[in-house]
């Protein structure tokens, strides 16, 4: 397995969902194909739908929003004839795109499909964790530009906090003035 180096003093980030927050208004999809300038096809990241469900509230739809997860030994990378496929030591896995060869043998490999072959130039294209804006100590930008905040990006630690913080203000809504 081809292991690249991230940069000095890396920390190991994740990419978390809380799907009950996802409206499905595929803002991280769309943030992410500009980001690459990825044309109709592949979609890196997409909120897939499911329902409609019974609830408490009645007929509700469910999006999960869904990615690469940069497995800890990602299928991908091991089928990769070229070494095109790649996983840094911060967890990233991405396609060097100057030895891809678009044969397709990491989208057959992944259990989970994420790698797709991009129409415009016959390369894999799959989410790499916006590894530049990782790298320039950025949130990658599905995360970003989610106007709910389902998607999270951090250390363990900040996403403990960060849901913390979350369930803190949904049970602060609750409360009336009177029962303060």
């Amino acid at each position: 397995m081809t292991t690249t180096k991230a940069k000095p003093g890396f920390k190991r980030n994740a990419l978390t969902v809380d799907a009950s927050a996802c409206i499905g208004c595929q803002t991280c999809m769309a943030a992410c194909k500009l980001e690459h300038d990825l044309p109709p096809g592949p979609r890196p990241i997409a909120a897939i739908r499911t329902g409609p469900l019974e609830t408490e509230k009645g007929l509700q739809m469910q999006h999960w929003p869904t990615t690469c997860y940069h497995c800890d030994r990602p299928a991908c990378v091991m089928a990769c004839p070229t070494g095109a496929m790649q996983k840094r030591e911060d967890g990233l896995v991405f396609s060097d795109l100057q030895l891809c060869i678009g044969c397709q043998t990491c989208a057959v490999a992944c259990p989970f499909g994420h790698p797709r072959l991009n129409p415009a130039n016959g390369k894999i294209a799959k989410c790499d964790g916006c590894r530049e804006r990782v790298d320039a100590g950025m949130w990658p930008v599905c995360a970003l530009k989610c106007p709910t905040g389902a998607l999270s990006y951090g250390t363990a630690q900040d996403i403990v906090h960060q849901r913390r913080v979350q369930e803190a203000v949904k049970i602060t809504r609750t409360f009336t003035p009177t029962e303060c």
